[in-house]
């Protein structure tokens, strides 16, 4: 995406990083971690849905970093460097993704991160 502040405000991009993490809960919403992992058809789309998510997530995450450094640095409940090293795991190393480690991450993060994002643009000033 590579943002600027000409282009996106912060709570754009905050609220591009919800609807990622809407999308992921949506992609996973009654699947079973032996369907996630299964070598089906349908699995292979719910993993490819999930890792681009996750992808988005990661390069907004940077480019807050970058365009709103002291957002970032002021808020650690937010794992923006976290977030952009998983992006560039999956995008630069897509023939090595470990699926179990997507599940995990996804069955125990992204819940809480979107109580966190949530919560963040709420707070941002009008």
């Amino acid at each position: 995406m590579t943002a600027d502040r000409e282009r996106f405000s912060l709570g754009d991009l905050l609220g591009f990083m919800i609807d990622a993490v809407q999308r992921i809960e949506l992609y996973l919403e009654d699947v079973q971690k032996e369907d996630f992992l299964a070598d089906a058809a349908a699995s292979n789309m719910i993993r490819d849905a999930v890792v681009f998510n996750i992808g988005v997530l990661g390069e907004v995450a940077h480019d807050i970093e970058r365009s709103y450094p002291d957002y970032a640095k002021d808020h650690p409940e937010i794992p923006f460097s976290r977030l952009y090293a998983m992006r560039n795991h999956i995008f630069h190393g897509y023939h090595s993704i470990n699926y179990e480690i997507v599940w995990t991450t996804c069955v125990n993060s992204i819940g809480p991160l979107m109580a966190v994002l949530v919560s963040a643009r709420e707070d941002l000033p009008s």
